[in-house]
């Protein structure tokens, strides 16, 4: 079992459409998986989960979302010039040893050019503090708006990509 982040508790986020395309992928190949928007956080999450005092609806998600799988898929988009407070308040909420030794993939995200090439790198340091394993293909989807529609990722190149660098991934 795969978990795929949706990097952002925005509502509605393009960063969710293309972690529901790359479930979509992962389904055409197969391979189990299930997709966690940030968005499903407790509303109480920031002050409550960061002091040790989880929450029943908390504790649920690392469950299943974390404890329950070996690989995580992180889509990250960029938020002035990182990544999004929420993830890291998120893994700042985990116990070290609930990733340690998982195999991560990232995919950026950004309506820019770069296609969230910083936030893929600082995310990358922070995992690898945390010991888990990230794999070197990581891609970059830039001007996200023109690639999606309502629902998912719809452009044809960034789905080979990611259907390409996925492939990859499941290999690592």
């Amino acid at each position: 079992m795969i978990s795929i982040i949706a990097g952002t508790n925005r509502s509605q986020s393009n960063t969710f459409k293309v972690a529901r395309s790359c479930h979509e992928i992962l389904d055409g190949l197969h391979c189990e998986s299930q997709v966690l928007s940030l968005e499903a956080l407790p509303h109480d999450f920031f002050f409550a989960e960061l002091y040790g005092e989880h929450s029943e609806s908390f504790q649920r998600l690392v469950e299943k979302y974390i404890h329950g799988v070996d690989r995580i898929i992180f889509v990250i988009p960029e938020y002035h010039g990182s990544f999004p407070g929420v993830l890291k308040a998120f893994m700042d909420a985990l116990n070290s040893e609930d990733v340690e030794n998982k195999r991560a993939f990232l995919v950026g995200v950004a309506s820019g050019h770069a296609g969230g090439l910083r936030p893929l790198g600082h995310f990358t340091e922070v995992l690898h503090h945390l010991k888990m394993e990230v794999y070197s293909g990581k891609p970059k989807l830039s001007s996200i708006d023109k690639l999606v529609d309502d629902n998912r990722v719809v452009d044809k190149a960034s789905l080979e990509k990611l259907k390409s660098s996925l492939n990859g991934y499941l290999l690592f």
